[in-house]
């Protein structure tokens, strides 16, 4: 398979979307690292166009080129794909069509395309006829073994190669292999593999020591985090929401500690570096605060990719501070407390204001707070909560900011709730968009006359065509072929075929068959199917604890 003189594989790496969202994403610095470890191995480079260069492909049919060499992408012996975002996906068609790939697997004649990412973890379906393959798992155990066996092909054309790796390495999957089956009213009815090959797709997950969790292994100045290094301290997460699916996928969570990464971490510090410390809740991890000290007193400077208001200790605010830190990010998700037992948050108003007094106290004077919109059992009642707690949390800003000399500002951040795959609430209708975008502009009137108050939302239609994406099959191959010409949603929907309330705004029978049950997470949908029914009881389950609990059978 290696077409360069010594046996060398020659492996593009693309990320479909811009050179500065890819330098954050970690999952792509491990990737890099990996392949160039190894010395028969060669990995460069490619990201989406931007908007200045993209009238240049347009015109000329110029090839998508790697950053390192300006080789053409088409010429390499492999193509692997980063997917982390639903939304991505037609930037990837429109960057195999950029490479002189073509659109369709089916059709292709160059190196094999193979997908991996969380997206592509979540569900592979949507983009089953775009590319040869996924890799589904985490790369730090896939990605060896698939490399390790092109060394070992057997020969012979490019099905028979597809069947052989389907066969032979774990988390591997052609979807050109599989058969696919439709019922009278468009639901799945069931994928189906050629014979000998599995019937479901295992996904493997890293369980080696936390120092050996992901980092950023190159540097991006000029881009954001593109001056910090990266460092993921925990991946997973045991809180059990019921809206995430990192949650879900990535279980069960496996935590460092503060000693697994003092060492590299006071490397970087004493440097006068900045480092990231990523993991779905920072705050969760044991001796975190003494390792954020350590760093700060080591002469560095930190930021951390998320907390849990009832985890963050003062110390730990104390040295955000201490690194300059202007803005913490805190997520109820929902305003009321009631909502929140729905979806099983584990916060109460009273520690998000502790959490508040805490960081304002220790000198970080602005918050953003997360919150989303048309949750499962959301009323009118709970937005008024929304809008109150807003208030009160503003409020209380104000106060204690007048005492350190300050005046901070708090930004309410508003998203759309998106129905996701191997989450609790798989099953349920992403509300109207018309309700959602109703409820949105409620709360930035009702918020819009509070000075150092600022209210953001994202936009529905793009929201909605996550959850189409997120919970679609092959046959969305259309629309993300006329998304990538550049044709606008609506007329995309139409000329495809493709009905975005079939996919994102119809509620699911319980037991109707999913696209992305061909990946095995080793979550039960008993398990997911009775945290819904607890869910719409607003009843709270308990965090995961992967010593003693059974329930979802991520732990055997």
């Amino acid at each position: 398979m290696c077409s360069e003189p010594g046996g060398r594989l020659n492996v593009a790496l693309i990320f479909p979307n811009t050179y500065q969202v890819a330098m954050a994403n970690l999952g792509l610095h491990t990737v890099y690292r990996i392949v160039n470890a190894r010395p028969d191995a060669l990995c460069e480079r490619a990201f989406l166009p931007g908007r200045a260069e993209e009238p240049l492909y347009a015109k000329t049919g110029a090839p998508l080129l790697t950053l390192e060499s300006s080789r053409p992408v088409g010429s390499f012996d492999l193509v692997l794909a980063s997917l982390c975002f639903e939304n991505d996906a037609p930037n990837l068609v429109k960057m195999l069509d950029h490479a002189g790939l073509g659109t369709r697997a089916a059709h292709r004649r160059g190196p094999l395309v193979i997908a991996g990412g969380v997206a592509a973890m979540l569900n592979p379906e949507p983009l089953a006829e775009v590319v040869d393959a996924f890799l589904l798992g985490e790369a730090e155990v896939v990605l060896e073994p698939f490399l390790e066996a092109l060394e070992r092909l057997p020969g012979g054309g490019r099905s028979e190669t597809l069947a052989w790796l389907n066969r032979e390495v774990t988390g591997f999957y052609a979807p050109s292999l599989y058969e696919v089956a439709y019922n009278p009213d468009g639901a799945l009815a069931g994928i189906t593999p050629l014979p000998g090959l599995p019937k479901r797709i295992a996904a493997p997950k890293y369980q080696g020591p936390a120092s050996g969790l992901a980092r950023s292994v190159i540097s991006a100045p000029g881009v954001e985090f593109g001056d910090m290094t990266l460092m993921e301290v925990g991946r997973g997460c045991g809180h059990g929401c019921r809206f995430c699916a990192a949650g879900h996928v990535y279980r069960p969570p496996r935590l460092g500690a503060g000693p697994d990464f003092s060492q590299a971490a006071l490397a970087v510090a004493a440097e006068g570096g900045k480092l990231g410390l990523v993991s779905a809740a920072v705050s969760d991890i044991e001796g975190v605060e003494e390792l954020a000290r350590g760093i700060v007193a080591e002469g560095g400077s930190l930021s951390v990719s998320s907390l849990r208001a009832d985890r963050l200790t003062p110390g730990l605010a104390g040295a955000l501070a201490a690194s300059r830190h202007q803005t913490v990010a805190l997520a109820p998700e929902a305003g009321s407390e009631r909502l929140r037992r729905v979806i099983n948050k584990h916060l109460n108003e009273a520690e998000l204001a502790t959490a508040v007094e805490t960081l304002i106290s220790a000198g970080v004077p602005n918050l953003r707070l997360y919150f989303m919109v048309g949750l499962p059992g959301e009323t009118d009642d709970d937005i008024d909560e929304l809008i109150a707690l807003v208030g009160r949390v503003r409020s209380q800003v104000v106060s204690f900011s007048r005492a350190k000399g300050h005046l901070g500002r708090v930004t309410a951040s508003l998203s759309a709730f998106v129905p996701k795959p191997w989450t609790p609430f798989q099953w349920e209708a992403m509300a109207p968009l018309k309700l959602i975008a109703a409820r949105m502009k409620r709360i930035k009137k009702a918020l819009s006359p509070g000075a150092n108050l600022k209210v953001t939302s994202d936009v529905p239609k793009f929201a909605r065509l996550q959850a189409v994406l997120a919970r679609g099959d092959r046959r969305l191959t259309p629309l993300l072929e006329l998304l990538a010409q550049g044709e606008s949603l609506e007329r995309a929907y139409g000329q495809s075929g493709v009905d975005p309330d079939f996919y994102a705004h119809r509620e699911r029978p319980q037991d109707e068959v999913f696209p992305w049950e061909i990946v095995d997470h080793r979550v039960s949908r008993d398990y997911l199917w009775a945290e819904a029914r607890r869910a719409s009881r607003e009843a709270q389950s308990p965090p995961c604890e992967p010593e003693t609990c059974r329930r979802c059978g991520a732990c055997g």
